[in-house]
């Protein structure tokens, strides 16, 4: 069971041009993802907030989805190429918003469930 975070103000974030900026709900929980996708399209296992409600603020016009076929979609800033969330096909008005588009989160959430963990790379232990 995750407590939830004392701070339940809205969690802010954009990419990194400023183009894209968006409010969401602070989450119980961070997730990460060990998957080849997720490690090819950040460089590294992704962490993120699970499937939220997102509210746009900008950047409207310049948030691009890419369809990689596999019953997902990666949102990303057109501008500057910030990588910013994670949709399911199957319900688009929930995404996930990787952790490193936050303006800032809240210390006290906590690491929740950590996906694909067979792919992860053989040169990093999880503590």
């Amino acid at each position: 069971m995750f407590r939830k975070p004392k701070n339940d103000g809205p969690l802010t974030g954009g990419c990194l041009c400023g183009a894209v900026r968006f409010t969401a709900p602070a989450p119980l929980r961070f997730e990460v993802c060990h998957c080849e996708d997720c490690r090819k399209w950040h460089g590294a296992s992704a962490v993120g907030v699970d499937l939220t409600m997102v509210t746009l603020l900008s950047g409207f016009e310049d948030l691009k989805w890419y369809n990689h076929g596999k019953g997902a979609e990666r949102g990303f800033c057109q501008c500057c190429g910030s990588s910013l969330f994670y949709r399911r096909a199957g319900d688009p008005r929930r995404w996930s918003i990787y952790h490193g588009s936050l303006d800032h989160a809240p210390a006290d959430i906590p690491l929740g469930s950590q996906h694909f963990l067979w792919q992860k790379p053989k040169n990093y232990s999880i503590v």
